[in-house]
């Protein structure tokens, strides 16, 4: 299994455009810099078939530490919002191997 970084997705951007790395590096960055603002700002960002990203909000809650000091004993997790991502079914499929 192989790891896909942004430089080789950007060198992929690039091939599929025709054009120059430099071309699809602008293009992914712009991309990913328009979903950045999207989810930083509560929108939901969905890209059909592919999927779709959202900020979600996480409650205050009691967990028990596995390490350092506090170990064992429970501390509070403080409410904060994360990024969730639901796959598409264009996507689901692919990684299904049916597509």
């Amino acid at each position: 299994m192989a790891t896909l970084r942004k430089g080789d997705l950007a060198a992929k951007v690039a091939t599929k455009l025709g054009g120059p790395r430099s071309q699809g590096d602008a293009a992914l960055n712009a991309v990913l810099d328009s979903i950045r603002e999207a989810l930083s700002s509560s929108d939901r960002v969905v890209l059909t078939g592919f999927g779709a990203f959202e900020a979600r909000q996480v409650k205050q809650r009691q967990v028990r530490a596995i390490r350092g000091k506090q170990a064992g004993q429970r501390v509070t997790v403080p409410a904060h919002r994360r990024v969730g991502f639901t796959p598409g079914s264009d996507l689901a499929a692919a990684v299904r191997g049916r597509k």
